[in-house]
C-alpha cells in the first residue's frame, strides 16, 4: 500500500471515530436532559423550606416562644393568642402543629372591656386537654391608695367600697381622718390576697381584722387626735402574727396598751417605732429575726428610755428617721439595748449623744455596741463642732487597735459647704475610718463626692466655675497640703465622668 492509500485509510478511521463521538454526546445530551427532568420532579415533590423542621424539633420551638416566653405575658396578656394565630397562618403544618399540641392552648385571657367567648373558650379547654391552665384576669387593680382628699369625698369612697369585693387587692394605702373605721369590717373577705396596708389616724372598730396573708403593716395613730386614748390594738385578733415582715407603729398619744411578750411575730424583718413611749411596745413583742429597727418621736416633751432587757441585741440596723429623736433619749441605754448592731443610721445632731464619753469609766454609749461596722451620717452640718465627738471616738478607737469603721456621709446638707471646711473634716475622719461621701454641695455649680476612694469633685456649668482659678488652685492646695486626697484629683463635667 502506498502513501495515498494510506492516509485515505487514516482519514475513514477519524471519520468513523467522530461519528461515534457524536453519537455518545447526542446520548449524553438526552441522558442530561432526561437527568434534568428527574431532578426538577424530585424538587417539586419536596415539602416547602418552611416545613422541612422535624414535627418535634418545631413543636419545642414553639414551645419556648409561646409557652416560655414571659416577655408576652408581663407586657401583654394577649401576646400568646396573637402569636399563636400568625404561627398556624405560615403553612399547613406549623396549623396542625399548633393544633395538636395541648401546651399553646394553656393561656385564658378574660378581659374587662368585652365580655367572654364561651363558645371560643370552650373549644380552647377542649385542645388544652389536661394541661393545667394559666389564667389572666385583667382589669383587677392591686393597689387602692386614698389620702389627701376632702371629707365628703373620702365618705363616698368608702360608702362605695362597703359592697365591694377586691380579690387581687394586695395593696391598701388610706388616710381615714380619724372617722369611717367600721367600713374596713369586712377587710378579710373584701381583699383576702391583701399583703401590705398602710392606715392614718383611724380608731379600731370591735371585730376588726385582716387577711391572714398581710407582710406589710403600717398604722399612724392619733395624728389629729392627739387627747385621744390609747389605742386597744390587739395582735392576732387584729393583725396576723405569722406572716408579718414589716411593722411600723407611728402613735402620737400615750400609753401602749400591751402586755409583756404578748406580741410574738416570728418572721418579722423590719420594725419601725414613732412613739413617745416606745419601751412598752418594746417589750411585748417578740421578733427572732428582727434584723432593722428604725426608732423617732413625735413633737413631744418626754424622756424617752430604752429598758427591755437586751431582747433586741441581734438586731443588725439601726436608723433614727429624724434629726430630733435623739435629743431625749438615753443613749447608754438604748446602746445597751441593741449592742449587736453593724450598721448605725444617724443625723449629725445625734452624734454627741451616742459618741461623747460618761460616767466614771469615760465609756461612751457607742462603745456598748461591739460588733459596730458602719455608721451613715445623713442631713449633713459643716458648720458646727458636731462631729467632733465622733472624731474623738473613732481616734480613741483606732489608738485602740480596733478595726476601721466605715462612715459615709449621706444626704445634701441645708446649705453649700466651704471647701477648706469640708476638707478638714474629710481628713480627720478618712484618717481613723474608710470614708465615703455621696454628695456635698461646695457652691451652686460644684458638688463633691467619693469615688472608689477617689476624692472627687463634679462640675456643673463648668464654663462659668473654671474661670475662677484661685478657687481651684486654693481648694487643691488646701487638699495636697493637708494630705487628705489619695494621690489626684477627677473633674468631671456636668457630673458625667
Amino acid at each position: 500500500m502506498d502513501e495515498l492509500d494510506e492516509a485515505r485509510a487514516e482519514l475513514a478511521r477519524l471519520e468513523g471515530t467522530e461519528r461515534t463521538i457524536f453519537k455518545q454526546l447526542v446520548e449524553i445530551r438526552v441522558a442530561i436532559k432526561k437527568q434534568k427532568s428527574t431532578i426538577e420532579e424530585l424538587i417539586k415533590k419536596r415539602p416547602p423550606v418552611i416545613n422541612r423542621l422535624p414535627v418535634e424539633l418545631l413543636s419545642w420551638i414553639f414551645r419556648f416562644l409561646l409557652v416560655h416566653n414571659d416577655s408576652f405575658t408581663s407586657t401583654e396578656p394577649l401576646g400568646p393568642a396573637k402569636h399563636r394565630k400568625g404561627l398556624s397562618m405560615v403553612s399547613r403544618l406549623w396549623r396542625n402543629v399548633i393544633l395538636d399540641t395541648p401546651e399553646f392552648w394553656s393561656d385564658i385571657v378574660l378581659t374587662d372591656d368585652q365580655p367572654p367567648d364561651i363558645a371560643f373558650l370552650e373549644i380552647q379547654l377542649r385542645r388544652s386537654r389536661k394541661v393545667p391552665l394559666n389564667i389572666t384576669i385583667t382589669g383587677r387593680f392591686k393597689r387602692l391608695h386614698v389620702f389627701k382628699v376632702r371629707y365628703s369625698i373620702l365618705y363616698d369612697i368608702l360608702r362605695a367600697l362597703e359592697s365591694m369585693e377586691f380579690p387581687s387587692l394586695k395593696e391598701i394605702h388610706m388616710d381615714m381622718q380619724g372617722e369611717f373605721t367600721h367600713s374596713l369590717d369586712r377587710l378579710p373577705f373584701q381583699a383576702p390576697a391583701l399583703r401590705k396596708l398602710k392606715l392614718l389616724d383611724f380608731i379600731f372598730p370591735r371585730g376588726f381584722a385582716t387577711a391572714a396573708t398581710l407582710t406589710t403593716l403600717e398604722l399612724t395613730l392619733g395624728r389629729r387626735l392627739s387627747g385621744a386614748p390609747a389605742p386597744q390594738i390587739e395582735f392576732p385578733a387584729h393583725f396576723p402574727t405569722h406572716s408579718l415582715t414589716v411593722l411600723s407603729l407611728t402613735n402620737y398619744a400615750s400609753g401602749w396598751l400591751f402586755q409583756r411578750d404578748s406580741i410574738h411575730l416570728p418572721l418579722l424583718d423590719v420594725l419601725t417605732l414613732a412613739a413617745n413611749d416606745p419601751e412598752r411596745v418594746m417589750k411585748a413583742i417578740v421578733a427572732p429575726k428582727l434584723a432593722h429597727f428604725g426608732f423617732s418621736t413625735p413633737p413631744r416633751d418626754h424622756h424617752i428610755s430604752f429598758g427591755t432587757g437586751s431582747k433586741f441585741n441581734h438586731v443588725q440596723t439601726f436608723n433614727c428617721i429624724d434629726p430630733d429623736t435623739y435629743q431625749r433619749i438615753d443613749g447608754d441605754t438604748l446602746c445597751q439595748e441593741f449592742r449587736g448592731v453593724r450598721h448605725i443610721g444617724m443625723y449629725p445632731e445625734t452624734i454627741d449623744v451616742l459618741f461623747t464619753p460618761g460616767g466614771q469609766l469615760r465609756v461612751a454609749p457607742a462603745d456598748h455596741c461591739t460588733s459596730l461596722e458602719h455608721i451613715t451620717i445623713f442631713g449633713l452640718d459643716f458648720h458646727s463642732k458636731k462631729f467632733d465627738p465622733l472624731v474623738r471616738w473613732l481616734t480613741k478607737r483606732r489608738a485602740l487597735g480596733r478595726p476601721r469603721i466605715s462612715v459615709r456621709l449621706s444626704s445634701p446638707p441645708s446649705e453649700p459647704v466651704d471647701g477648706t471646711t469640708l476638707l478638714d473634716l474629710y481628713d480627720k475622719l478618712q484618717t481613723h475610718s474608710t470614708l465615703k461621701v455621696d454628695y456635698a454641695e461646695m457652691c451652686p455649680m460644684v458638688n463633691h463626692s467619693t469615688r472608689e476612694g477617689v476624692f472627687q469633685l463634679d462640675l456643673l456649668g463648668v464654663e462659668s466655675v473654671i474661670t475662677d482659678y484661685m478657687f481651684l488652685d486654693t481648694f487643691k492646695g488646701n487638699a495636697q497640703r493637708t494630705g487628705c486626697l489619695p494621690g489626684y484629683f477627677r473633674f468631671y463635667k456636668n457630673g458625667t465622668p
